[in-house]
Formats: structure tokens, sequence, C-alpha cells
């Protein structure tokens, strides 16, 4: 069983410190093993005492816990003491390939500051080479680099800037900001992003455990570091509006699934407006050229995607323009794939966009999108594709492949059909479309699961009697699940 080490100080409320990250691994469905470096005596007013655990216990802790196991990540807590920094920066040499997350308690909620000076130092001269992940505060940051963070723009510079003093990547937590909606930001030096939130009505203790623990606990599961942040990030939100909506005065954590956070890599702030809502998706074909946009039609198929490759921009040009006409004398919802501006042009029911398209459109672009009055679908294949995604709030989200397909490249491996189930959680309400290798017999399966639209190109276009294929597919929606 893969494990998470947290190494941090003692709450006696039990509402921070390592009880909170006990309590959201377990929500979390992972094992945690803990070593107290610190022991507190607070609460939700002040600290009265704070003192670090002498270096023999520590030693102890440690041998103990690397005598049966060798964790899968660590987080790291409350260290209030240079030696407890020292202690650290020589037995994690014993770990060289654990990730290590590091959450800088510089001072509590209640405003009691546990840092000073020569330990900021410390960190920063100890410890930063090592970690995986550092994420303070605004204030954290802001004593850690000595400037005030008054914007958007100097929350970018300081990430960058903590990140060049040695850790691989800064989760920048927004709470603090002034903004109505808070934001974090995260960079690892690969394209940065924000993932915006939401303000409750109470302030809780133990935030910045939770957030943190739940991103090793990602970790340790085998996600990506960008994927552990977004997830983490919605289960923070969603323990924190679970809490406030209770009215209850400390987290209250569970293991029920939770919707993931919106994710830019413009700004922290979430769009104006979504894109036009869906009633009906269905069955939805991908086809390539005008011939099989008319005989799915024909079919009375309640939705379509052209998807033309390879073609010349004049062919494009009138291919759309009469699959536009036909589809919509016949009430046929079209997407068109990838050509945004046409589609807006000629007045096309919808568009399809998938990652690539979205990298190559400016925040100008999505506005434009959005006042068209197109309907939006977007290809994911990722946690932070999902959470991308969202934060558009498209008409629809496309997860794939389900399976292995050989109608396109996928950097991704087949996400598998209980993936649908976990995305309907996730996506919060945006109607779902599974795509990828999908056969007939796995319609029923799909739409238990919460898909409102499968679409399939081989299984149609390949088959032997594409019309008589597709009209199985129609009557597979007949079903209890498929209505």
């Amino acid at each position: 069983m893969k494990t998470l080490w947290t190494f941090g100080g003692h709450d006696p409320n039990a509402v921070a410190g390592v009880q909170a990250d006990l309590l959201t691994a377990r929500a979390l469905g992972v094992m945690t093993r803990t070593i107290i470096g610190s022991f507190t005596a607070q609460s939700d007013r002040r600290v009265s005492l704070s003192e670090p655990v002498p270096k023999p216990w520590l030693k102890a802790q440690w041998q103990t816990l690397r005598e049966q196991e060798k964790p899968a990540a660590i987080k790291l807590g409350l260290l209030n003491h240079r030696e407890l920094l020292v202690f650290l920066r020589e037995v994690l040499t014993e770990l060289p390939d654990v990730p290590v997350i590091a959450d800088p308690v510089l001072a509590s909620s209640s405003g009691h500051n546990f840092s000073r000076d020569t330990l900021v130092t410390a960190w920063r001269e100890l410890l930063f080479s090592r970690l995986t992940l550092l994420t303070p505060n605004i204030p954290e940051a802001e004593q850690l680099l000595g400037y005030r963070m008054n914007d958007p723009e100097s929350v970018v510079r300081a990430a960058a800037e903590l990140r060049s003093w040695g850790p691989a990547a800064v989760l920048i937590k927004g709470g603090h900001a002034k903004s109505a909606t808070p934001a974090d930001y995260f960079d690892d030096g690969h394209n940065p992003f924000w993932l915006i939130g939401k303000r409750v009505a109470r302030d809780y203790r133990g935030t910045g455990c939770t957030l943190a623990t739940a991103i090793t606990a990602q970790l340790s599961k085998g996600l990506s570091l960008r994927d552990a942040v977004v997830t983490a990030h919605g289960f923070l939100q969603s323990t924190l509006a679970r809490s406030a909506e209770a009215s209850l005065p400390y987290l209250q954590y569970d293991s029920r699934p939770f919707p993931l956070s919106g994710l830019s890599y413009h700004s922290g702030e979430p769009l104006a407006q979504g894109f036009a809502p869906l009633s009906k998706i269905g069955f939805y074909p991908i086809v390539p050229d005008l011939a099989w946009v008319k005989r799915m039609a024909d079919e009375g198929v309640p939705s379509l995607q052209l998807r033309m490759k390879d073609a010349s921009a004049d062919q494009v040009s009138r291919v759309v323009r009469e699959a536009v006409v036909y589809c919509r004398e016949r009430g046929v919802q079209l997407f068109i794939n990838d050509y945004w501006q046409l589609a807006i042009e000629v007045g096309a029911f919808g568009v399809h966009l998938g990652q690539e398209d979205l990298d190559l459109l400016s925040p100008r672009d999505i506005r434009s999108l959005q006042k068209s009055g197109l309907r939006l679908g977007v290809s994911t294949h990722s946690y932070e594709e999902a959470a991308r995604a969202i934060a558009l709030r498209p008409s629809y989200i496309a997860l794939g492949p389900i399976f292995n397909t050989t109608c396109k490249s996928m950097a991704f491996g087949p996400q598998g059909m209980e993936r649908v189930r976990e995305w309907k959680e996730l996506c919060g309400g945006i109607p779902l479309v599974a795509i990828g290798g999908l056969k007939l017999e796995h319609a029923p399966t799909l739409l238990s699961y919460g898909a409102s639209g499968l679409s399939v190109i081989t299984d149609v276009l390949a088959h032997v009697n594409p019309e008589a294929r597709t009209r199985d597919w129609l009557n597979s929606f007949a079903t209890p699940y498929g209505q």
C-alpha cells in the first residue's frame, strides 16, 4: 500500500496541523504516517505556546517509519525551528526521488507569527532546493520575499522569483487577496495557470494544511503534479462549501465526489458568462464530409460533428455552408470542428474545440465566441484539461478516448468507462460526451454512468451497413438510461 508521510505540528483542537492532514488523506483514500515536529497550544483566537520536538524524538520517529516502508510522497507543515529544517535536509537525502510538498506555516490563522527572519532564511538555504512544490499563502509569500503583493501581476512575479530559489514548482494561495474571487496561482515553469475559487461566508482554520495534504495524497496515488494541484483545489473548495452550507465551525471532510474548480491560463477571474446550454445531445457521430453529413442527418441523428482534415480553405468553406443549411432544415445540431470563425460567419449551431485549438484563442476570441451564440464543446483527457473546460462553462465537455482508437493519435491512454462516472461528478452539471473506440454494446453502461452523448466514428463509418448501425445506436437511447 502506498502511503504519504506528513511532518508538522500538533494542534490540540485537531482542526489544523497533522490532524487536518490525517482527515484530508483519509477522505481521499490514502494511508498517512505522521511525524510530530512541533507541539502547539492554540485555538481559533490565539496561540499560547509553540515548541519544536527535540532532535532525538525526530530521529526516532523517522527511523521507525523508514524501517517499515518508503513513502510515496511527503508533506511538510509547521517547522518552527532551524534544527527541524537541518534535520529534514539530512534525512531527505535518503529519499531523493520522493516528492516533497511544503506548506510553510509562518503564521497561524489567528495571527501568531511562528517565524523569524533567521527561519525564513533557513527555509531558503536548507530546504527549497529539495521541494517539489512550495504552497505559501500571500502573507507567507510576502514574508519570504520581503515585498507586498497587491495585484495579479505581483503574484505572477512572486511565484517566478520563489521558484528561482529552488522549488520545482510554486502554488501561491490567493484566499488572503482582497478580490471578490479568490484565485490560486501555480507555476512550474511550463504554462502557469490560475485556479478560480469561491469565497464562503465563514473563515476556517486548517485550509492550508488541507490543500497541501490533498496535493500530496493525489501525488501518492500516481497523479502528475499539475493534476494533483487541480484535483486538490477542487477538493478544498468542495470541503469549504459543504462545511459553510452546514454552518459548521470546522472543516468537515468526507469522501463524496467533488467538482473541479475552473482553470485559466490567462487570469484568475471567472468568465462573465457561459455558453448556450444544450437540452439534448444523444447519439453524436463524427463525420468527414458533406455526403456523410447528409446520410446521418437523413437517419435522424440529433447531433453531428463535421471534422474536416487536410482540406483546402475553399473546400472547407463550401462544405460547412452547405452542411449548416442541410442540418438546420432537419433540426440536427451540427458542430463544426476547429473552424470557429467560419462557424460564426455562417451561423452554425455549434463548434467543437480541442485543447490545442483553445491554446490559439485569446480572451478576446473567447468573448467573441460567447457573444456569437454558438454552442461550444471541448475535448478533455486530463484533470487539468477538464478544469480548463469548466472555467469556460461550455455547452458540453467531451472525455476520451474511452477505449483505444486508431482514428487519432493520442498522447493520453484509454480512460475506461468508469472514468465517465468520475468525470460526470467533476464537471458539475455540464453535459458529458464520451468518445473514443465506442461500440454499441458500451452504450447502456456509459449512459447509466451519466453520459449525455455518445460520439463515434469507426463503429458507424466503417460498418458494412452504416444506416442500420446508426438506427441501432439511436435505439440504444430509447432505454431508461438513454431517455
